[in-house]
């Protein structure tokens, strides 16, 4: 056994007369003041005894080969105390470099330092912009490395498998590799289930998110022909979509179930056992039990009524528009261009092209002038006057340089009142202001070559709006993340409210047989937010998972209980 701790550690010394001193007591709210309200209840500790307390748990660095983590992973056994370390070789074509500290003496045009001076103040988004700008620098080392779409085509996903309307239902329940504990009458529960009318199949797994027992829920689900799928884990939901309480282990079983099987998510419930249920089992087995069994329930009923998903067909134009001859809009022409890509540059409205880049990529329109745009990512159109003709030209994106982004109106829907773009980044203390990268508007597909506000070079200001108009256009079909708004147009009497609040663009107006306007929600712009549903005051916006049925029944349940 190791007696020392690792000589390849920065640990600092420790003192051989240190005192022992007991953990800080963690403050709390007292009960006459959080009585009526749902303030935190622990106050947490001072930034002092924060850092103190983390410099005495990191002090030890070594492993005191107690064991008592294998027996906690005895049951998959992903532990194993006598791998040794082993030194790997990665190849690439490009290294980037973002930590300075870390940054080795090797140079060359293949090596990309993403960190900006010693004298740069710390502002993340400026180091979010030369983290752009590197990306858009490897791009252009790698150009040859794929092909480019160019002109315009049609992205799409052949639909998911159709939901067959035999109903043979299939339930998954994992034991969170007994993280919590197991009752013996959840194991009854479970194997009870197949005698339930169209339940053709149930198991219980160790641990659902690791290969094996993924690759044993493909396994049953093919071989027994099951048709609607109940999965009670640790994921909260079947939707292509990370969000904050998404865990490693979640991510990685909705990957491994979903992408490449053939299995589709429309086919799928889920519920969280471990949240939900497991967790009471220390403290109180007899309503862990109960929520077990009402939580399986509940969502076995749920997965009769499943509904398949829709497949986005969207139509897109692959060049990219450059307005604007500053340096930064140049700089992101440029770059473009040598990643291989298709680009269009205009003039400013009162101050036409008069530049003419030399690259077979880079079409330039002498003389043009801008005076307006409309449409969304892969479907803009620039409105162009060129010596007093007018023409509509389509692109798939946009980048504004510095004079265009306060003069050039952007028209949501034809129709409708011009406004003109503004985009603001979030700050401390400022609550309202959505995050979008810098260089980004809450328009997809538009961009600004040099945000305002923000102190870094126009060279990589340029690059950096690059990087985000060639990573949002299409490889491939783009699939179907399930949780956007959906609108029902009978229901939808066109009065534009939802347009109003939308911050990205994702609605337009649609007439309708009777001469009137419905709105359609646009599903490869559409995220989900749900700002359309609360202001719509004939209930037509909708969205899976938390529909208009679903929240009625909330409300219903949580009035019975309170009376």
């Amino acid at each position: 056994m190791e007696t020392s701790r690792p000589e390849e550690r920065d640990f600092s010394e420790i003192p051989s007369d240190i005192p022992s001193v007991a953990r800080p007591t963690m403050p709390e709210r007292q009960p006459s003041v959080r009585k009526m309200n749902f303030s935190e209840v622990a106050l947490g500790l001072s930034e002092s005894q924060v850092i103190f307390e983390a410099e005495r748990c990191l002090q030890c660095g070594i492993c005191s080969e107690c064991l008592l983590c294998t027996d906690t992973c005895s049951t998959l056994g992903a532990i194993n105390h006598l791998e040794q370390p082993e030194n790997s070789v990665e190849h690439a074509g490009v290294v980037i470099i973002a930590d300075p500290e870390a940054a080795p003496a090797v140079k060359g045009e293949d090596v990309i330092r993403a960190y900006g001076p010693k004298a740069a103040k710390p502002d993340v988004y400026a180091m979010i912009i030369r983290g752009f700008a590197a990306a858009a620098n490897a791009m252009v080392l790698l150009g040859g490395a794929s092909e480019r779409p160019r002109g315009r085509g049609v992205s799409f996903l052949p639909p998911d498998p159709e939901l067959s309307p035999e109903i043979r239902i299939g339930v998954f329940v994992c034991r969170c590799n007994d993280a919590f504990g197991w009752h013996d009458e959840m194991d009854q529960y479970v194997e009870g289930l197949t005698q339930k009318e169209e339940i053709v199949h149930a198991e219980i797994m160790p641990s659902a998110c690791v290969p094996e027992g993924t690759a044993a829920m493909l396994k049953a689900i093919r071989e027994k022909g099951i048709t609607r799928v109940v999965l009670a884990s640790c994921v909260c939901c079947p939707l292509d979509f990370v969000c904050s309480a998404c865990t490693d282990q979640r991510s990685r079983l909705k990957d491994a179930l979903f992408h490449g099987t053939g299995i589709s998510r429309a086919m799928v419930e889920t519920c969280n056992l471990r949240g939900e249920a497991l967790r009471y089992l220390m403290e109180d087995s007899a309503t862990a039990l109960d929520r077990f069994t009402g939580l399986i329930t509940r969502s076995v009923n749920r997965a009769k009524s499943l509904r398949p998903l829709p497949a986005p067909v969207r139509t897109y134009n692959f060049a990219t528009a450059v307005i604007g001859e500053s340096e930064s809009a140049v700089n992101s022409a440029q770059t473009l261009a040598s990643a291989g890509l298709e680009v269009f540059m205009f003039g400013n409205e009162g101050r036409p092209l008069t530049k003419k880049l030399s690259h077979t990529n880079i079409h330039c329109f002498e003389g043009s002038e801008v005076t307006g745009m409309s449409g969304t990512l892969g479907d803009f159109q620039i409105f162009v006057k060129t010596e007093g003709l007018s023409q509509v030209i389509q692109v798939g994106a946009i980048i504004l340089g510095e004079k265009a982004r306060g003069q050039i109106p952007y028209i949501s829907q034809k129709g409708l009142p011009s406004s003109i773009l503004t985009s603001s980044i979030q700050k401390r203390g400022t609550p309202g202001t959505p995050f979008i990268y810098p260089g980004a508007t809450s328009i997809a597909g538009l961009f600004k070559a040099y945000p305002p506000g923000i102190h870094v070079s126009k060279r990589r200001a340029g690059a950096a709006a690059a990087a985000l108009a060639a990573a949002i256009m299409p490889r491939g079909p783009r699939q179907s993340k399930g949780f956007t708004v959906v609108v029902d147009k009978d229901l939808c009497r066109g009065c534009g409210r939802c347009i109003e609040i939308c911050p990205y663009q994702a609605v337009t107006l649609q007439e309708n047989r009777m001469g009137g306007w419905y709105a359609m929600v646009d599903e490869a712009l559409c995220k989900g937010c749900g700002n359309c549903i609360s202001v719509c005051p004939s209930n037509a916006a909708d969205s899976p998972y938390r529909d208009q049925k679903y929240l009625e029944q909330l409300l219903g349940a949580v009035l019975v209980e309170t009376g």
